[in-house]
């Protein structure tokens, strides 16, 4: 059967973009390079990132957006005006709006039709003749500034847009959770409110995080540690509720299993396995209280500086659209030690039985970083050495025995391992 014209004219289009990424991507390259030098100086600023629609991202918006019915395929590509996204990030909702300002003192060369450029480099134009920032069809604010920029001979245009981290945190999930998740309904008003919810929980955690960095410079690294903990469970937790909600249609309560996933994050979690090529979490974070280079894990100096970055761009890459809450796990038969055999079998029994031990595994796994064999042999290991360690072989035996009459849904939280490691002959 034939195909209707317009996807003939996706393809053409989707070739045209691969053909011409190449200038794309150096358009970009020396677009981002200009912004990180003129603004990266700015203390408000974390960075500059940018990217380059897939073949396939393009052809979603052509047929989303009708774009088909105003160019041709071949001049399409060159008309999308973010086909180069360009992300300025920041700390806080406040450094928007103090890097927007500054981006109008730096472009301040009128060049007509609402664009400007910077003195002596027409070569990058931002159209700025739009109030910022603009409200988005979910009805929240965002700075998005059309541009363009020259390179060997052709123009190509891009989006600028100006985000702080609890923005940048929150666009990456509404993106995974509805713009490329089709089966989700957005006229569903339940799925609103859980997102409005989700929204107003991460404006308080930006306004934490504002109040922390500007008064914990004289913490302890260790009040920092605990600080940072109780914002991160706060983000998981508002996150995994919602999305626990979505699945299965129950409020449900996961805090305690928050909390815990995020003391295995700070002391067992895959960041500080040698397996991995990922800097060790803790490492990350006193690199960041130091402002340098990554240190040893028992380097106590304690100069509060980006911490809040790296946590927040390690969690806002978890794909929350593919957890598959309710669904059972299919692990492979886990072979160790006889003591961590005995404590990974107790966990296997109940793991499908219970839903809230079912539920913490989804939720672990989706954050942990390899598969999921790995990840639960990291957690029985990290698991076995909290309720065991320093133990007789008696004390071992009493342990294992707790740990058999411990409800399912307890075996995972916090207070049950203390109670656990607490147990003498």
């Amino acid at each position: 059967m034939e195909k209707i014209d317009v996807f003939g004219y996706i393809e053409r289009a989707g070739n045209v973009l691969d053909e011409n990424r190449g200038g794309f991507m150096r358009a970009a390259e020396k677009l981002s390079e200009y912004l990180q030098n003129t603004f990266g100086e700015i203390d408000a600023t974390i960075g500059v990132t940018y990217r380059v629609k897939t073949s396939d991202s393009l052809k979603e918006k052509i047929i989303r957006n009708s774009l088909y019915k105003n160019h041709s395929a071949e001049e399409i590509v060159f008309e999308v005006h973010d086909i180069i996204g360009v992300r300025i990030e920041c700390r806080f909702f406040k450094d928007e709006h103090e890097l927007y300002s500054r981006i109008r003192e730096t472009f301040c060369v009128d060049l007509g039709d609402g664009y400007f450029s910077p003195v002596g480099k027409k070569t990058i134009r931002l159209k700025l003749d739009t109030p910022q920032p603009e409200k988005q069809r979910n009805g929240f604010d965002i700075y998005r500034i059309d541009g363009d920029v020259a390179y060997a001979g052709e123009t190509y245009k891009f989006e600028l847009q100006i985000k702080s981290l609890v923005n940048s945190f929150w666009s990456e999930i509404e993106h995974k959770l509805i713009y490329k998740n089709v089966t989700f309904n957005q006229t569903d008003n339940l799925m609103k409110d859980m997102l409005n919810s989700i929204h107003e929980s991460l404006t308080g955690v930006d306004h934490q995080l504002n109040l922390i960095f500007d008064r914990v410079a004289g913490n302890t690294i260790d009040g920092q540690f605990a600080q940072l903990e109780k914002l991160l469970s706060l983000g998981i937790n508002e996150i995994y509720t919602a999305i626990v909600k979505s699945k299965i249609g129950i409020p449900v309560s996961i805090t305690e299993y928050s909390d815990a996933i995020v003391k295995y994050l700070f002391t067992g979690s895959s960041y500080r396995s040698a397996k991995t090529d990922v800097v060790p979490l803790e490492c990350v974070i006193r690199a960041a209280v130091k402002g340098g280079a990554a240190p040893e894990p028992d380097d106590e100096e304690s100069k509060y500086s980006g911490i809040f970055i790296n946590l927040m761009e390690w969690l806002r890459h978890v794909d929350y659209a593919s957890i598959a809450i309710g669904e059972k796990h299919a692990l492979a038969e886990y072979r160790s030690t006889a003591i961590e055999n005995a404590v990974a079998d107790v966990f296997l029994k109940n793991m499908n039985d219970d839903f809230y031990l079912n539920t913490f595994f989804h939720i672990f796994f989706s954050l942990e970083r390899g598969n999921d064999d790995e990840d639960f042999a990291d957690y029985i290991h990290y698991y076995t050495e909290r309720i065991m360690s320093g133990k007789t072989q008696e004390r071992m035996y009493r342990t294992l025995a707790a740990l058999v009459d411990t409800p399912a849904h307890k075996l995972p939280l916090e207070k049950t391992i203390e109670r656990l490691a607490s147990i003498n002959d």
